[in-house]
């Protein structure tokens, strides 16, 4: 059509693709992110954000009890495996854990639409942040991307990846042992 072969788009195209990877590596390694843990020792980030049912919630309602906030998304491969996860964890310690499961940046009925709804979830708070703030107030790299807080309102642990059912498991019993 523009004089270009069919056999140069796919070479470009493959050139791209193999750029952008090597970049993604790259910053990987260079920033230490993606699927590492990262330990800190910082107040859970500020925030405040209503529930499914137009109720205000602040980080604030999580103090005196360790938590696991998870940052998901209704387009997220991960986010409803790791919903389901954290739903069993909850059942097995009850009340011992609050679980919090913020949307990023999706209407309520986008939210809701899906395999990670509440319902499914009984023991778990959704919230919503219509303007994604909380994943930037976390630096926010990956999806999902979950937080570890103690009962002081500290985030001790930061993991940029899906969990499995075990590994959440243990993460919990460390907190709740802190």
């Amino acid at each position: 059509m523009f004089g270009v072969s069919r056999k140069m788009v796919i070479r470009t195209l493959a050139a791209l693709i193999a750029g952008a990877t090597a970049f993604y590596i790259a910053s990987l390694i260079w920033y230490g992110r993606g699927t590492s843990d990262v330990r800190e020792d910082r107040s859970v980030p500020a925030f405040a954000l209503k529930d499914y049912e137009g109720n205000e919630v602040r980080e604030s309602d999580l103090r005196g009890k360790p938590a696991v906030i998870m940052v998901w998304a209704s387009w997220c491969p991960f986010c409803a495996e790791q919903i389901a996860h954290l739903d069993a964890v909850k059942r097995e310690f009850g009340d011992a854990i609050m679980i919090v499961a913020i949307n990023r940046a999706e209407s309520l009925a986008h939210a809701m639409q899906g395999n990670a709804l509440p319902e499914k979830a009984a023991g778990t708070i959704f919230l919503l942040d219509p303007d994604d703030a909380y994943y930037r107030a976390i630096g926010g790299f990956a999806m999902p991307e979950m937080l570890f807080i103690d009962r002081d309102g500290r985030v001790v642990l930061h993991k940029r990846s899906p969990q499995s059912r075990e590994a959440l498991r243990r993460r919990i019993e460390d907190l709740l042992a802190r």
